[in-house]
């Protein structure tokens, strides 16, 4: 079995730049509400939560700027990766012949994903900020439970597709 993989350029599909869209919408509303946050909130605010959501550890407003910060790292590096895919780990064996699809596939699992973590990430910030100002902070319990069924339903329709395009 050869490990040559066909190194194809995957032109974006109108989908894809709606998504890449959404994304970038996503990062200017988490810096918007960053950079608001840290002009209007109080220096120690809600930073932890137990599993019930009550507040738990307290700490520098400081957090409000780590966020953004990773979640334009993950913007940045999930585009940067999508141009290569090729160098993928596939679940099923690449040939001439399913390469175009699996790596539109694999890259279309890229795009939603990179949107879906940003404004994940969009919506923790809001949370703390929201939070921040509530007078009995209270962290609702279903956040968790959806943001695994998102991600990992994600990740799970994506990888049925590449199944079926073998």
């Amino acid at each position: 079995m050869s490990r040559y993989r066909p190194v194809l350029v995957i032109p974006q599909s109108s989908s894809a730049q709606i998504l890449n869209w959404i994304a970038l919408a996503g990062l200017v509303g988490l810096f918007s509400i960053a950079i608001y946050a840290w002009l209007t909130l109080p220096e120690t605010i809600p930073i932890h939560f137990e599993i019930d959501g009550k507040v738990n550890g307290w700490g520098s407003k400081k957090i409000l700027s780590l966020l953004p910060i990773i979640a334009l790292a993950i913007y940045g590096f999930l585009t940067f990766i999508s141009r290569y895919p090729h160098t993928f780990n596939y679940a099923v064996i690449i040939t001439e012949l399913n390469a175009l699809r699996q790596y539109q596939i694999a890259c279309s699992m890229l795009n939603w994903l990179k949107s879906e973590m940003v404004w994940i990430f969009a919506y923790i910030e809001w949370q703390i900020f929201h939070l921040a100002t509530t007078e009995n902070p209270h962290l609702e319990i279903w956040f968790v439970p959806v943001l695994i069924i998102i991600i990992f339903g994600t990740i799970g329709y994506w990888l049925s597709q590449s199944f079926m395009a073998h």
